[in-house]
């Protein structure tokens, strides 16, 4: 994980909430990339440390080491729970159920059975491909292109280390099926993604509301629309997507 530094000023102290604890993350220098920097201007960061690292113990005991202290009545009023009590309980309940009902709890049989498939589809895609007819080098395409968008959504549970339960092994399976299946980077994937979920919907924070020129999500980003085209496009963007 992060590494500490020199002892910091009350005025340059950041701090992010943990489980009614202030974490001073000043100088830690998060593995993770910037993402933690959206968690120390205010906001509960309880949830997000719990999906990002709930089974890395390398991460729970970095959290131990970094200097805290308890979170004062006037701090948690302000940030806990995001502001939102009621539905955070309700969410971690619900969250409570799943993990009761096994739904977490990773099945290596299927996680063969989806990489045997997708093996299965590109070999079928690239042995179409060099066949003589045009219609089935067409129909080779399709189906690469068919796998390339299965391997998206295998490498994102890989990516969450959601696939087999041990971090490696899942990182090291998103780096192969998105590199291999996508032609892109499994770690620019995960910065990404990763200020995604920490900051869901929150402007100049999630990168994946950032989507000119192809779409916008919210009304200020497409204010950032300049020619006339764009402008025109984003106005019936609803017929197209």
């Amino acid at each position: 994980m992060g590494k500490g530094a020199n002892k910091t000023t009350p005025e340059d102290q950041q701090e992010v909430l943990i489980d009614g604890r202030l974490y001073d993350v000043s100088n830690f220098k998060h593995p993770g990339g910037s993402v933690i920097k959206f968690l120390t201007s205010g906001g509960d960061a309880t949830e997000a440390f719990m999906e990002f690292h709930d089974r890395s113990k390398k991460a729970h005991l970095v959290l131990k080491g970094l200097s805290s202290r308890p979170a004062p009545i006037e701090v948690m009023k302000k940030r806990g729970y995001n502001g939102k009590e009621a539905l955070t309980k309700d969410f971690l309940k619900f969250r409570k159920e799943l993990e009761a009902e096994g739904m977490f709890k990773p099945s290596p049989g299927h996680i063969a059975y989806r990489v045997i498939e997708l093996l299965v589809i590109h070999y079928m895609g690239v042995m179409l491909f060099f066949q003589p007819s045009y219609a089935l080098k067409a129909l080779g395409l399709l189906t690469l292109g068919i796998g390339s968008g299965r391997c998206g959504w295998l490498m994102h549970e890989g990516g969450h280390y959601s696939l087999t339960g041990n971090i490696t092994t899942d990182r090291f399976l998103q780096i192969i099926i998105f590199g291999v299946g996508c032609g892109m980077s499994g770690a620019w994937w995960r910065n990404q993604h990763n200020k995604h979920h920490a900051t869901p919907q929150k402007l100049k924070h999630d990168v994946d509301l950032d989507t000119l020129p192809l779409v916008a999500f919210n009304e200020r980003i497409a204010e950032k629309a300049r020619s006339p085209f764009l402008k025109l496009w984003i106005k019936y963007q609803a017929l197209y997507f």
